[in-house]
């Protein structure tokens, strides 16, 4: 049955290729950033890593696209400002170390980051005496050195290790956003990295003609993935999408941990 051959890739990975981008598109359009984490790391198990990087972000262009156009104007544009000159820095640093900087001291940092802010979320952080913050309410207000290194390690990780969702949450669940104005701002600030990371894929060539082919192959299940997460968005509860927020946001720091860990180690 999953014998055949399409586009020189055999029908098994095209099945796993439909999975990666289903579950990309669902997290995208209704569940904020880290849910996505196994996607690109999926297809990745069947070819090339930057080939499934290449694949990925014209569809996530897209997933952007129409995600903005259905949370339009919802989104937190302070939070979003307090961002760009980080991510940009970002993105300048990630592709000056592309080839020199190993990506799995940047998932180990990164994680621990993703793990602090949950710890202070829950409380653990405040009750081992690590954390500053006197109350769980207490809305943080955008920018600041917190924006430099959560936006600057999203610019980094994003470029280099194809990994920002996690640095985005950590940023974005500080602030005691609404579940519909969290995933808006989530969804407008990953557009700009984005945009700010195509020119450097397509000048260094990480975008081949042959990959654009089979992202158009991919569309329309980005297309459909995407709605369904922004129908699944609309009917879940407040608290059980924050919960399921922190729950993503530590399935994703644990898979960088351990990506990072295993990596250095092989």
């Amino acid at each position: 049955m999953l014998d055949f051959v399409f586009l020189d890739l055999p029908g098994p990975v095209w099945l796993i290729a439909v999975l990666a981008v289903t579950s990309m598109g669902i997290s995208k359009g209704g569940f904020g950033s880290g849910m996505n984490v196994i996607s690109t790391p999926l297809l990745a198990l069947f070819i090339e890593p930057v080939l499934a990087a290449a694949i990925m972000l014209p569809l996530l262009i897209v997933m952007d696209a129409l995600g903005n156009r259905a949370y339009w104007r919802r989104w937190h544009l302070p939070t979003v400002q307090s961002l760009v000159l980080p991510m940009l820095a970002g993105v300048v640093v990630g592709i000056v170390l592309f080839t020199m900087v190993d990506p799995n001291w940047l998932r180990i940092l990164l994680a621990l980051v993703a793990f602090y802010v949950l710890f202070d979320r829950w409380g653990i952080s405040r009750a081992l005496g690590l954390s500053a913050k006197k109350a769980r309410q207490d809305t943080p207000t955008p920018g600041g050195i917190i924006a430099w290194i959560l936006g600057g390690l999203l610019g980094i990780t994003s470029t280099i290790a194809h990994a920002g969702g996690a640095a985005g949450s950590a940023y974005l669940l500080r602030f005691n956003f609404d579940k519909t104005t969290f995933q808006a701002t989530t969804i407008l600030t990953f557009t700009i990295v984005n945009l700010m990371k195509l020119p450097f894929y397509i000048a260094i060539g990480s975008i081949p003609l042959s990959t654009l082919t089979l992202s158009a192959v991919l569309l329309p299940v980005a297309v459909v993935a995407m709605l369904l997460g922004v129908v699944l968005h609309r009917i879940m509860p407040e608290r059980p999408f924050f919960i399921l927020m922190e729950v993503a946001l530590f399935v994703t720091a644990s898979k960088l941990m351990w990506d990072g860990v295993t990596g250095l180690l092989n």
